[in-house]
């Protein structure tokens, strides 16, 4: 891992403008610690893996996606839409120090130190061109209006004047330079040196400001800014021209302000925001408030700027007065100051991206308030949070969380199935208020679980678990047993009742059925709520009995073409669990001892009442048998709840919903007391098309999303999970006589996601072709999009023999 850098210096002793420079030689050894900007007090969220640097930001044109560049040679791309990480660009083999997207935004442009600028395909992620031979430490780059040409910003080494170099994107050759005098300002906002019809060019002198035609490089205009050093702006309009004064008095002292001039004649027009700092030989209030970063709004009415220090702060243009500061977390502790801070607003002004040092922040630009921090760490995961704690993230993104509630610490993993909600993340992206939403500062603490009087070593094939369950002020709720990775009880006493003692206790007993050899048990129980579960209490156990014969592989499959609502009615639900279930009988056969498959897919066969019977039946298996559950139906999320909609169901409203179908919370209490450690579900319900808007999609609404759901049952039952589609896609149907969804799988079952050639299909190889294979066929057959949810959690397994 990197350390974190802490220069220690003395101000007065170097230059200000020489410091950025030195920082940026010695930062390449240095990694930068993540913070998360909490609203409620009594709570802290910490980030225990440092990060590389954030040195720059950019807004795509069509406002869906940002792009940053970091000081590990790799710039990322963000879908500001649905809160993730969809991409990274990677071939520099240095520090990433600007990007900007074209105005078609379709590629992104990088410059780095390495001396190069990439062009890379926005979706793909490939390199398209490299055009080599910069010479220095490398700046800011942007492209023409048209999208024929590049600026690369940059500076000259070791005298530090600005040179501006215009590039043919054709054909990767300088076409121009426009020097200008020191000190350099390659580090500020890239985007308005250009007019906005694409014709003529600031340039910046070291007491002057003079406009060019691009093409001729002939003067139209000069004027002399006395003893400051400004950085020239064009507002978006064009019309006039914003510049950045800075004034060096004294050891370090500065004055500053902004100047709005006449684009036409160079004219001033006013001045605003003056201010003095002055910097003691021990102080850098000089350094840090000096401003680096200028975006400016769409509308032309507001400038933000970032400093030094990392405050980003709003201007309104017409009064000259500071209207307001972003609120994010401060992440410079343990360093000198924020290297290079960037910005943009969006396209449509209403939100801005910010670096904020060790993340990459988007802000509501009407109130400040930061809307969510995108991390990225060095081994490929991410994380991407909101004030309240609501998260989304790669696999194992959150694992470097740690949370601090009332002064306890407490892991990420005993608040994930509470505030792992990609959904409620792109509801606060997209402007929506999650305030209504419970706070992490909120939740109470979990109870405290051990493992008492029970064996390490038995030659039975049971055992006794007996938990010592310990209220800590937040109650006692739902208990769980885990058996080598897997949920094989769940007791869902909600709000148990506290024996009455001075300790706060009570003393449950569970009998468990073993896997010969090692048994891992893992016990814990959640908060009287259920919004918080206990640290593990673990414990292995030795069975030393013997096994007779192969397991035994048993799956429940559904599919339902007829409800009681006419209007829910499908076509391809009974021909696709037919078809799975033959597949899966055929493949699964010479594996294992008996394979039982049990099909229900008459109306009868298919209520709620009939298909919780023959999931209780399921109670029965051993551990070494193999679950697996296929359901084609219609699936829906309502009131905060995925639900299962079985043939009995009529209406769609909430309350009949709650009665009639199968909500998540039974369905996961059930599959968890399913005793088998191998187990599949694979889920292919349509909460599109038929359903219209009698069903309740959640994104943007109160609950959460169907793929949400999904992620969330595989880690609470321990169990790999496959779905059809994402929330706001209809699963298509249509292909082959079936749905798509259940046509690649029994494809992958039949051999094709026999990756290795081994002559068997595991379930994570099954799961590969399906996530890979049915993107790819929507697009090529039916012209949409279908992603299929996919979510591994317990053990991998075999599930077929293909040869």
């Amino acid at each position: 891992m990197k350390k974190t850098c802490v220069i220690k210096t003395y101000a007065g002793t170097i230059l200000p403008r020489v410091l950025p420079v030195l920082l940026m030689i010695l930062i390449a050894a240095c990694a930068v610690t993540p913070r998360v900007n909490v609203k409620t007090g009594g709570m802290t969220i910490d980030v225990k893996k440092q990060v590389p640097p954030v040195f720059t930001v950019d807004y795509s044109p069509d406002g869906k996606s940002v792009v940053s560049g970091s000081w590990d040679n790799t710039a990322r791309l963000w879908d500001v839409i649905s809160g993730k990480e969809i991409r990274k660009f990677k071939g520099h083999t240095g520090g990433i120090t600007g990007v900007d997207y074209a105005p078609d935004g379709k590629t992104i442009a990088s410059i780095s130190n390495d001396d190069t600028i990439r062009i890379w395909d926005m979706a793909t992620g490939n390199e398209i061109k490299k055009i080599s031979g910069l010479r220095g430490t490398s700046g800011k780059v942007v492209h023409s209006q048209d999208g024929k040409y590049l600026l690369g910003f940059k500076a000259d080494t070791w005298s530090g004047s600005e040179i501006i170099v215009l590039y043919d994107l054709a054909s990767s050759q300088v076409v121009k330079e426009f020097a200008g005098d020191k000190p350099a300002a390659l580090w500020l906002g890239k985007k308005g040196r250009i007019s906005p019809d694409g014709k003529n060019i600031l340039i910046r002198d070291r007491h002057s400001i003079s406009l060019k035609e691009l093409a001729t490089e002939r003067e139209i205009w000069k004027t002399t800014t006395g003893k400051s050093s400004c950085l020239p702006y064009f507002t978006p309009d064009g019309r006039q021209i914003c510049a950045l004064c800075q004034d060096v008095q004294g050891l370090g002292g500065r004055m500053m302000k902004f100047i709005i001039m006449d684009a036409a004649t160079g004219n001033p027009i006013r001045e605003f925001g003056s201010s003095v700092i002055a910097s003691g030989a021990l102080d850098l209030s000089a350094t840090w408030n000096k401003i680096w970063a200028v975006a400016f709004s769409p509308d032309n009415r507001f400038a933000l700027t970032g400093d030094l220090g990392g405050r980003y702060k709003i201007w309104d243009l017409s009064t000259g007065v500071m209207v307001r500061q972003l609120k994010i977390a401060d992440e410079l502790e343990g360093n000198l100051y924020n290297i290079i801070p960037s910005a943009a607003f969006s396209p449509d002004g209403r939100t801005a991206v910010v670096e904020s040092l060790a993340s990459t922040r988007l802000c509501d630009t009407a109130t400040g308030e930061e809307l969510a921090a995108m991390i990225a760490f060095e081994d490929g995961e991410w994380l991407v949070i909101t004030p309240n704690g609501y998260y989304n993230s790669s696999e194992k993104g959150d694992q470097y969380m740690d949370v601090t509630v009332g002064g306890r610490a407490y892991s990420i993993a005993q608040l994930r199935e509470s505030f792992y909600r990609p959904d409620l993340v792109q509801y606060a992206l997209a402007g929506g208020s999650i305030k209504e939403y419970r706070k992490m500062a909120d939740i109470k603490p979990p109870p405290i679980v051990a493992i008492v009087d029970t064996p390490a070593a038995t030659d039975k094939s049971d055992a006794s678990i007996k938990l010592k369950i310990t209220d800590a002020g937040g109650g006692i709720g739902d208990i769980r047993l885990y058996l080598n990775g897997s949920a094989v009880m769940l007791d869902s006493a909600r709000g148990v009742n506290i024996v009455t003692s001075s300790r706060n206790e009570i003393h449950k007993t569970y009998q468990l059925k073993l896997t010969s050899g090692s048994n891992s048990i893992r016990a814990i129980a959640f908060n009287a709520d259920n919004t918080m579960q206990s640290t593990d209490a673990t414990q292995t156990i030795t069975a030393s009995f013997k096994t007779t014969g192969r397991p035994s592989l048993h799956a429940l499959v559904i599919g339902i073409n007829e409800y009681k609502n006419p209007r829910l009615q499908l076509n391809y639900a009974v021909a696709d669990a037919t078809l799975f279930a033959s597949t899966l009988k055929k493949g699964a056969s010479p594996l294992f001892e008996k394979v039982e498959v049990k099909m229900l897919s008459s109306r009868e066969e298919t209520t709620r009442e009939n298909i919780l019977k023959e999931l209780k039946a399921m109670q029965s298996l051993n551990p070494d048998d193999l679950f697996v559950l296929y359901v084609a139906s219609h699936g829906t999320v309502d009131d905060g709840e995925y639900f299962l909609v079985t043939s009995n169901v009529g209406s769609t409203r909430t309350e009949r919903l709650k009665t009639d179908a199968i909500g998540q919370s039974v369905f996961k209490e059930l599959i968890g007391n399913i005793p088998a450690t191998k187990k599949m579900i694979i889920i292919d319900t349509c909460n599109a098309g038929a359903l219209g808007e009698a069903i309740q999609v959640a994104m943007l609404t109160r609950g959460m999303s169907e793929d949400t759901a999904m992620k969330i049952l595989s880690r609470a039952v321990g169990s790999t999970i496959l779905s059809a589609s994402t929330s706001m896609q209809e699963a298509l149907e249509g292909y082959q006589g079936h749905g798509l969804f259940t046509y690649v799988l029994t494809e992958g079952l039949k051999g094709k996601a026999d990756k290795g050639n081994t002559g068997y299909v595991k379930t994570t190889e099954l799961a590969d072709y399906v996530d890979n294979e049915v993107p790819s066929l929507a697009e090529k057959i039916f012209k949409k999009a279908q992603y299929p949810t996919i979510s591994i959690s317990g053990q991998a397994f075999p599930i077929g023999k293909v040869r």
